[in-house]
């Protein structure tokens, strides 16, 4: 008969599910071991299935192995230590206990820094019983569990154990139970407490368990549980650390056979793997991790593959004079039921591929049809889709260049819980989530720069198109709009068209300014308007330049520098958004308050430092009264925009991230639109090269197709966004995509019989 002890060290250094099941047999034959309900509640079931991707759950148990690195320190530093001023943040203790500036991996520029801190958290990938299922091993030298805390934290469901301390970040997800759900044949944990930070009486002890799903009588139990190993009275087993001499503090928790296979390609893939899952859902944490890859099965002979996990904000501003074009960060002003509260936007414009590279330059980053983040400390709880940036941000242009990451750190606590889910794959879609969409709508819109590349890579389009030619097919398909009534109505210029956006041309009216110089540190603020008093419309927002030697990112690189705002009387003018600084620039946007009425005032802005230095500068403002505009009637007759169709040829793919089978893909802007549409499609190529066409005859079908496709993308366009809400990402554009390429099909069948416009070239 083994000894127990024996058998609880063999358990804790299983590296394959086979090997722990016979370990666990053992303990159960031969010293009547049993099971106890994962959370003390027999219907776990429901609970721990909670979650839709196993990837979003096992970034639970990461978000854990973080959090207690980070309680190592607390209890350290803050027990028996009256004097230590408990950080209010994550941020705040890593940037206090660890040397991290601003709680950013990304201000860590030395690499050996942040691989000496990555040492305290590890996720390897070792060989499942399934190519597609490797088995996960986590493993931390946090704080530590002893026996009797094991049921309490890391085996509960729904724990409160980190609600109030608020320098950790794992206080919103359901916990990483739910990780069992997708590693249901096994789960080892192991933890010992560190030794210092034992109560008195504690014993030095590393706690081992396994956990696993079990199925009940279906008679009486409509589902199974999921349960953990416990000695005959219950307890978690244990063994004196003593007999476990190179098992470190910490905690270790190993995933048998984790049904990933989302994220189980090569860990050096950019897609597909562990290294981009970890990359996105921990989009900035507060300190970085390693990541390894151990599979013989993938490496071959090769032993190990690792790298650092610092996030996608760290690999952003690595990149920044390299594969970035431009980058900028905005914090949003938003009212919410419970008081005034602020996010932070952070945004970057990745530089266009040469041919031949990816077709969708962000992809290397981020899911291409997901590249907004909305994060908590960090840790990713929700994203949107690319329609958001091409329709609401009206930047259809840069959909595949833009990244955005939206902060939600410093929300009040009544907005944060109205907008974290416990699974974290998504945020509740509630009137606020609503609002603060159109409030980065806005904001992001005082970016010159961003219109301007927009603007940019439109011209790089039409470029290749001659004015006659594209008049001339505008002028076919407003024919076509009139002749077929599609009954889809075309929007109309009249009274009130610019209310409440950009005028047209924007970009014109506000010329991109010169970096100024900058110093590690500010020594001044001044407002950079040329126009005083600053004119302010009753029915619009207003820009403030501010100019200083600040450098870079200096707002976000600096958690306790602030940017605020005093204007007299109070309440005229209310913040709206402010940027960070950019090139010594930073822009700071403000509306009339409630209520405010035609006057003059002051406004004062204010640049508070981390080292209690002020500066400040004052201007003066006029509110103005919106002017008269004209209605449509004689003095400005309401005209029908009319989105222009522009053929793309195969060149010109990667620009869309086109192939032969893409059709169409229809983009609003202030003129009327524009409608790509792919003249080298598979369809319209097969019939031009079996027809034995001449020259005039091919010119002539390849304007109908493209006549034809584009009237139809674009009332597509205008109407299956709202009545496809259900579909997000990949889905809806696959599902576009296919609706389009049957309707490719149609017109070819068209024009083949002979079924098109007369041609008037």
């Amino acid at each position: 008969m083994a000894d127990e002890q024996e058998l609880l060290i063999q358990l804790c250094s299983s590296t394959t599910l086979t090997a722990a099941r016979e370990t666990v047999r053992a303990l159960e034959r031969q010293h009547s071991y049993t099971w106890r309900a994962v959370g003390d509640n027999e219907a776990n079931y429901g609970l721990i299935n909670i979650g839709s991707d196993p990837g979003v759950a096992l970034i639970e148990r990461v978000t854990n192995a973080i959090d207690a690195v980070i309680e190592r320190e607390a209890v350290r530093r803050l027990v028996g230590n009256g004097s230590q001023v408990r950080p209010a943040t994550p941020r705040e203790a890593v940037e206090s206990w660890f040397g991290v500036a601003g709680g950013r991996v990304a201000n860590l520029i030395n690499i050996e820094k942040r691989q000496e801190l990555a040492d305290n958290v590890v996720i390897r990938l070792l060989d499942g019983d399934k190519k597609r299922e490797p088995t996960v091993l986590i493993r931390d030298l946090g704080i530590g569990l002893t026996p009797a805390l094991v049921p309490k934290t890391i085996l509960s469901l729904s724990g409160t154990n980190k609600i109030d301390k608020p320098y950790l970040a794992g206080a919103y997800g359901q916990g990483g139970s739910t990780v069992l759900a997708f590693s249901p044949d096994g789960t080892l944990i192991a933890s010992r407490r560190q030794p210092d930070t034992l109560g008195s009486g504690q014993a030095d002890v590393t706690a081992i368990t396994f956990a696993r799903y079990e199925e009940l009588d279906p008679a009486k139990n409509k589902n199974g549980r999921y349960a953990y190993l416990v000695t005959p009275n219950r307890e978690v087993p244990h063994l004196p650390a003593a007999l476990l001499p190179n098992f470190e503090p910490g905690t270790l928790v190993v995933h048998f056979n984790l049904g990933i296979d989302k994220y189980a390609a090569r860990m050096t893939q950019l897609t597909g793997s562990l290294w981009w899952l970890l990359q996105n859902s921990l989009f900035d944490p507060v300190l970085p991790i390693w990541a390894e890859d151990a599979r013989s099965g993938v490496l071959g002979s090769k032993e190990r593959e690792r790298r650092t996990i610092a996030g996608n904000f760290t690999r952003l501003s690595d990149d920044r004079n390299d594969r970035v074009e431009h980058s900028d960060s905005v914090d949003v002003h938003l009212e919410h039921a419970s008081g005034s509260t602020t996010i932070k936007v952070n945004y970057w414009v990745i530089r266009s591929k040469e041919a031949g590279g990816s077709s969708q330059p962000i992809d290397a980053y981020v899911d291409p049809y997901q590249p907004i983040a909305y994060t908590y400390f960090g840790q990713t709880h929700g994203t949107d889709e690319r329609r958001f940036t091409a329709e609401r941000l009206q930047l259809p242009y840069l959909a595949k260049y833009l990244i955005l990451q939206i902060e939600l750190d410093h929300l009040l606590p009544g907005a944060r819980r109205e907008l974290l889910s416990s699974t974290r794959d998504r945020l509740k879609k509630t009137p606020f989530f609503f609002e603060m969409r159109e409030r980065i709508c806005t904001a992001l819109a005082e970016d010159d720069e961003l219109i301007r590349l927009n603007d940019l890579r439109k011209e790089e389009l039409l470029s290749r198109h001659s004015d006659k030619d594209r008049e001339r097919m505008r002028q076919r398909f407003a024919d076509l709009m009139e002749r077929l009534k599609s009954g889809v109505d075309a929007s109309t210029g009249g009274k009130g068209d610019e209310e409440g956006g950009r005028p047209r041309g924007g970009t014109k009216t506000r010329e991109p300014l010169g970096p100024l110089p900058t110093q590690d540190a500010p020594t001044f603020l001044r407002i950079g308007n040329v126009t005083r008093p600053i004119p302010v419309r009753l029915d619009r927002q207003a820009l403030i330049r501010l100019e200083s030697d600040a450098p870079d990112g200096y707002l976000t690189s600096h958690i306790h520098a602030k940017l605020a705002v005093v204007c007299e009387p109070a309440g005229a003018l209310v913040l709206s958004s402010r940027s960070d600084f950019h090139g010594g620039r930073a822009r700071l946007a403000v509306r009339p308050g409630d209520g405010a009425k035609p006057q003059e005032g002051s406004i004062r802005v204010f640049l508070f430092t981390p080292d209690e230095h002020t500066y400040a500068d004052e201007s003066r403002f006029l509110l103005e009264n919106p002017p008269e505009q004209a209605t449509a009637g004689e003095k400005r007759k309401a005209h029908v925009k009319v989105p222009e169709p522009i053929p793309v040829f195969q060149p010109d793919w990667p620009r869309f991230g086109w192939d032969e089978s893409s059709v169409a893909e229809a983009r609003e802007d202030k003129e009327g639109g524009k409608i790509y549409v792919n003249a080298d499609n598979r369809h319209l190529a097969k019939l031009l090269r079996g027809g034995g066409y001449q020259e005039k005859g091919i010119a002539r079908m390849r304007n109908n197709f493209v006549l034809y496709v584009a009237f139809y993308a674009w009332a597509r366009h205008a109407q299956v966004s709202a009545e496809y809400e259900h579909l997000s990402g990949r889905e809806f554009e696959d599902y576009q995509n296919g609706e389009l390429d049957r309707v490719a099909q149609t017109v070819i069948h068209s024009i083949a019989a002979g079924a098109r416009l007369a041609d008037e070239d």
